[in-house]
């Protein structure tokens, strides 16, 4: 019997690309299995998203008042779609206040605040319907944290609003401000900024969580679907960059440095599984002639990156099929 893994790298409004990947298997889910209520809830056990991928997972386990995941695939990439323009917005005052975040946040938070308290209102950490992870940096203990549903369920310490789990977790350094947020019960405050600072693509942390939570079960024993907000390669000449400082290096080291990252985790998962099917990894490239910018809502841009994903089911069909199959038989074997 397998563990079946779900997770879903950072990367702001790129979050689209993930979004739709996963748009396209819960339809082939639904269409397999035969059964159009079928949600991905129904097949994995153990979700991790870290920043924009935390924001998908929160979609994706929500409840609605019959216990049922209360959105589909197809919504997340709505609410991106609908709300992008809203949660990076800024007023002319703080643009010209920040210099585009160099001396200043460069958003406050209020239009985010308006979309996570529209699409969670009052839910709990606790009431996801599956175990999951969502990091995020905790600057009052100036240490990594997690935000746990499999926590929550058992202690009130580790419970917080859903939607204040998600500015924890989305609060990108110059984007955003951090976030300071307590618990559900109010005993435990703490200021947390986005976990893409330590753990852009979280695969490897639900992997260690998947070992953590089942001491006896090694890699054999899980399913894993790891998905990228797509990625671009940096090429730069050492003669062009010699002089380079802080501000010409903001963008291009920014998407150097979560690019190599994210890879890294793949690099490692892959000699974990031993190049098993069972991890399967989508990450499509981004051409150089396009943005990698995580706060881009321009309607162009949200278009090339809906296509995106859309090219990259197209791209992928027969793997994503092909899992969407295991997932299905893994339920079977479990009945």
């Amino acid at each position: 019997m397998y563990t079946r893994i779900l997770s879903i790298d950072g990367g702001g409004v790129r979050g689209i690309v993930p979004a739709v990947l996963l748009s396209y298997l819960e339809e082939k889910l639904q269409q397999f299995d035969d059964n159009p209520d079928a949600r991905l809830a129904d097949y994995f056990d153990l979700f991790a998203g870290t920043s924009t991928g935390g924001l998908i997972i929160a979609g994706l386990l929500t409840p609605d008042e019959n216990g049922r995941p209360q959105y589909t695939a197809m919504d997340i990439v709505d609410l991106y779609l609908k709300n992008a323009k809203k949660i990076f917005n800024s007023s002319l005052l703080q643009g010209i206040k920040s210099a585009s975040g160099l001396l200043d946040v460069k958003y406050d938070a209020q239009g985010a605040n308006l979309v996570y308290e529209q699409y969670f209102g009052d839910h709990e950490l606790k009431e996801l319907l599956r175990p999951c992870l969502i990091p995020a940096y905790d600057l009052t203990m100036g240490k990594n944290y997690f935000f746990r549903q499999h926590k929550a369920v058992v202690s009130d310490r580790h419970n917080y609003y859903l939607k204040d789990v998600l500015r924890a977790a989305t609060s990108a350094i110059t984007y955003f401000p951090p976030a300071g947020i307590a618990t559900v019960n109010g005993k435990k405050a703490c200021c947390f900024v986005d976990g893409g600072v330590f753990a852009v693509n979280p695969s490897l942390s639900a992997y260690a969580e998947f070992r953590y939570l089942h001491h006896s079960l090694y890699s054999k024993n899980t399913m894993m679907l790891s998905l990228g907000t797509g990625k671009q390669a940096t090429y730069l000449d050492c003669a062009d960059i010699e002089h380079w400082g802080a501000v010409e290096w903001r963008d291009p080291g920014s998407n150097l440095l979560t690019t190599a990252q994210s890879e890294v985790a793949n690099y490692q998962l892959k000699a974990v599984y031993n190049s098993n099917p069972n991890y399967l990894r989508l990450n499509p490239d981004i051409d150089q002639s396009h943005t990698t910018n995580l706060d881009n809502s321009e309607d162009e841009h949200l278009d090339f990156l809906y296509h995106l994903g859309k090219q990259a089911c197209v791209d992928n069909q027969k793997e994503i099929n092909a899992f969407a199959r295991s997932l299905i038989q893994s339920n079977k074997n479990r009945k």
